[in-house]
């Protein structure tokens, strides 16, 4: 008799359980947020690059991050972030990205650009690929995002430099705040080049016209509490080819004030909720 499906995996992003604003030094230190995820019921935890060098000066070395994870049974899935490669060679990021990599290993290095300017495709895709090859030496899945307010504004434009890549292992980062409130549909999600679909990021919202990075900051809401069909894409991506696991982002003011184990639990609940539903519509 065959196996149950034990159902997806899910992810808690490096942003969701800091309890602080992007940017800001995490309220909630690295064992306190894996105590929590697992709790929740996640898996895998996010990772930023700049937080590896945050807790070790913090008195917690690398063999002590190790042994916090494997306590809590749960494994660094996703890295932050690969930067600066869209526009020029600045502040990419890839030796904070190595040294995560060679710490904990990883699934995937989330990518893109912060800055607006303009993009170069030819250019930006052979960077990406470079960086790509670099990654694959780890076998690390490099995963495009696009951001509203940057050169890579949309998703068409990521699906566009993934293809000039050509790299096996560059795929689309697909944040549902992003997606939608970038433009895209859900065809876009048909035939994609590369590794496809090669992360999720699951959130909500309401539908965002202008100021696109100080609302993608504060209105990443739960699944299913905003304006956008979290739905529609789980079944969209999954069509895609998609398995998991599901990386959950959410940082909104009402969100990072909440206790810590709150936040993981409704993270994590109301996630596993949007997923359920999507393969039951």
């Amino acid at each position: 008799m065959a196996e149950p499906d034990p159902g997806p995996e899910f992810v808690a992003s490096f942003f969701t359980l800091t309890g602080a604003g992007f940017g800001e030094p995490p309220r909630h230190g690295f064992p306190a947020r894996c105590e929590a995820a697992a709790a929740a019921g996640f898996t895998g935890i996010g990772l930023h690059v700049d937080d590896l060098a945050r807790t070790v000066a913090a008195g917690l070395d690398v063999d002590g991050m190790r042994d916090v994870l494997a306590a809590a049974g749960l494994r660094v899935v996703e890295i932050e972030f690969l930067a600066g490669w869209a526009l020029d060679d600045e502040g990419s990021g890839e030796e904070g990205v190595a040294a995560v990599a060679d710490a904990f290993g990883g699934r995937h290095v989330s990518a893109g650009e912060f800055r607006g300017g303009e993009l170069d495709p030819v250019a930006a895709a052979k960077r990406l690929a470079e960086a790509a090859g670099r990654a694959a030496e780890g076998d690390l899945l490099v995963a495009v995002e696009s951001f509203p307010w940057s050169a890579i504004r949309d998703y068409a434009t990521a699906v566009d430099l993934v293809r000039r890549s050509g790299a096996p292992n560059a795929g689309l980062l697909v944040d549902v705040w992003h997606f939608f409130n970038g433009g895209a549909s859900l065809g876009l999600l048909h035939d994609l080049p590369g590794a496809g679909v090669a992360a999720v990021q699951l959130n909500d919202g309401p539908r965002v016209h202008d100021d696109f990075l100080v609302n993608a900051r504060a209105t990443r809401r739960l699944p299913g509490e905003g304006e956008l069909d979290v739905v529609g894409l789980v079944q969209a991506v999954e069509r895609a080819g998609f398995t998991g696991p599901y990386c959950v982002e959410v940082n909104t003011p009402e969100f990072r004030a909440l206790p810590l184990a709150e936040a993981a639990e409704r993270a994590f609940t109301t996630s596993a909720e949007i997923v359920r539903k999507a393969r039951s519509t």
